[in-house]
């Protein structure tokens, strides 16, 4: 799943990605929990986006704030971006068996680096349907993932 998310394509024939669509953007400000949402979409009726306040960003997702500060980072030693250009970001949805994420993932704004830092890549990893909703922070160098896992259609 953390490789699937981070190369934005699936790396296994179990794992199914499906790019979100971002055509149409909106903005909202008080979007729920005093939060300003400057970019959101809808998705088979679904809101999800990003959203800010303060100092403090999220994910949303259904009308519900998901602080970037409460990721679980895996491996648990990264340390968690506080904001990412939500525009710049790839949005997919992964399903492996019966499990769903909504997948955020991005470069660190890293346009105008050079050389290795634009293999760089991060992400956050929504679990959906579950009553427990967890979030995960990734991050990675997708010249590390091997070639030989990679699934393309």
């Amino acid at each position: 799943m953390r490789e699937s998310c981070l190369l934005n394509q699936p790396t296994t024939a179990k794992i199914r990605l499906n790019h979100l669509s971002t055509d149409y953007v909106f903005e909202q400000d008080s979007y729920v929990e005093d939060y300003d949402s400057p970019y959101y979409f809808l998705e088979d009726g679904t809101e999800i986006g990003y959203a800010e306040k303060a100092q403090a960003a999220a994910l949303v997702y259904s009308k519900k704030i998901y602080h970037l500060s409460a990721a679980r980072p895996i491996p648990s030693s990264l340390e968690i971006p506080h904001h990412f250009s939500p525009a710049l970001a790839t949005w997919d949805r992964i399903r492996e068996g019966e499990t769903s994420y909504l997948c955020v993932g991005f470069n660190f704004d890293g346009l105008g680096h050079s050389g290795s830092m634009q293999n760089l890549r991060g992400g956050f990893l929504l679990q959906l349907g579950s009553n427990n909703t967890k979030l995960y922070y990734i991050e990675g160098d997708v010249r590390r993932i091997s070639p030989a896992h990679r699934h393309t259609k």
